[in-house]
C-alpha cells in the first residue's frame, strides 16, 4: 500500500500562481499533490482561454494579432515567404434568421473545422471576427496565394452540414495578401479585406438568381 505521509502546514500559492507549498497545519502528500493537480489544470486552461476561440476550435483574435505581429517582424528581420488569407462567411446572418443561432454557430464551427484540415503544422488558424476567419500560411509563394484561396473556397463549398432535417451549404469569399518586409499588419490586414472584398463582389456579380 502507498504510504501516507503526514506534512506540516496548510497549502499556499507560490508568487506565479502555480503550485502549492505548505506552511502551518498538517495536510497530506496526498491531499496536496492533489491540489496542485487541479490548480495546474485550471491554470492550464485559462492560458488556453486567452488565445482559444469560444465557439470554434481555432486560434482567437488576440493570438492571432499577436503572431501577425510576429510573422511581419520575421518578414522584415530574416525574409522568407509568407501569406495571409482572409475569409468572410457569405450570408451567415441569413442562415442565423432562417434557421437559428444554434445553425450558425454549427456552421462556423464545421467551416473551422475544414479550414484546420487545408492547412499544414506551420500555418496559423483563427477566427477573428463573428463570421471573419484568417490563415497565416508559412514558405509560400506570392504565385501560390490565389490558388490557395480559391482551393479553400471550393473545399468550403462542398461541405454539407446536416442540422436537424436540413442541410447547411457554406459558401466563404477569400482575399489575400503577401506578407512583405516592412509591412505593417495593419496594412496588411486592410489588403486582404479589400481583395476579400472584390472577391465577394465578383461572385455577387455572377449571380444569376
Amino acid at each position: 500500500m502507498p504510504r501516507v505521509v503526514q506534512i506540516s502546514g496548510t497549502a499556499q500559492l507560490d508568487k506565479n500562481a502555480r503550485n502549492l507549498t505548505a506552511t502551518g497545519d498538517s495536510a497530506t502528500a496526498a491531499d496536496l499533490a492533489r491540489e496542485n493537480a487541479v490548480l495546474k489544470a485550471r491554470v492550464a486552461e485559462l492560458e488556453r482561454l486567452v488565445v482559444c476561440d469560444t465557439l470554434t476550435p481555432l486560434f482567437n483574435r488576440r493570438h492571432f494579432m499577436e503572431e501577425l505581429d510576429r510573422w511581419c517582424w520575421r518578414a522584415h528581420r530574416y525574409g522568407g515567404h509568407y501569406g495571409l488569407l482572409f475569409m468572410d462567411v457569405d450570408n451567415l446572418k441569413s442562415v442565423n434568421d432562417r434557421h437559428g443561432h444554434v445553425a450558425g454557430d454549427i456552421l462556423l464551427t464545421s467551416i473551422a473545422k475544414a479550414l484546420l484540415g487545408a492547412v499544414r503544422r506551420s500555418d496559423l488558424v483563427a477566427r477573428i471576427g463573428g463570421d471573419e476567419f484568417a490563415i497565416l500560411l508559412d514558405n509560400i509563394q506570392e504565385s501560390e496565394l490565389a490558388r490557395k484561396a480559391d482551393r479553400v473556397v471550393a473545399m468550403v463549398g462542398k461541405l454539407r452540414i446536416a442540422h436537424g432535417d436540413i442541410f447547411l451549404t457554406p459558401s466563404i469569399s477569400a482575399g489575400h495578401a503577401v506578407i512583405e518586409p516592412g509591412v505593417k499588419p495593419s496594412d496588411l490586414l486592410l489588403r486582404a479585406d479589400r481583395s476579400m472584398y472584390a472577391a465577394k463582389q465578383a461572385k455577387e456579380g455572377g449571380r444569376t438568381d
